[in-house]
């Protein structure tokens, strides 16, 4: 499906923010957005939409904490919880093309 910033995710399904729009999860977990276009095959942002995505995520980064224990082999690795909140910045190349090579498919 492809859709607008105003849509809303659907209430029933596995969705994280149901009923949410995808402005309000651009605004607070943008890298969510970002793990749907690049997981999921049916989900497409418009191209409108791509570009408010890009205006409203403009600087956000990555925030999850990273974890240090000096005894660690892969300290200083960003610890990727299930569900955690992070930061996207749409202005990237990579997440427009995909998404843009979506809309030409469908």
């Amino acid at each position: 499906m492809v859709y607008n910033i105003d849509d809303r995710f659907p209430s029933t399904g596995n969705w994280k923010y149901k009923g949410e729009t995808i402005r309000e999860v651009l605004q607070k977990d943008s890298g969510y957005i970002k793990d749907l276009i690049r997981l999921d095959d049916t989900f497409v942002l418009s191209y409108e939409c791509m570009n408010i995505a890009m205006i409203i995520t403009k600087g956000h980064r990555d925030n999850r904490e990273k974890k240090y224990n000096p005894q660690f082999i892969f300290d200083g690795l960003t610890v990727y919880g299930i569900g955690t909140p992070y930061g996207f910045d749409f202005n990237n190349e990579e997440i427009q093309q995909l998404n843009k090579s979506k809309m030409t498919k469908l």
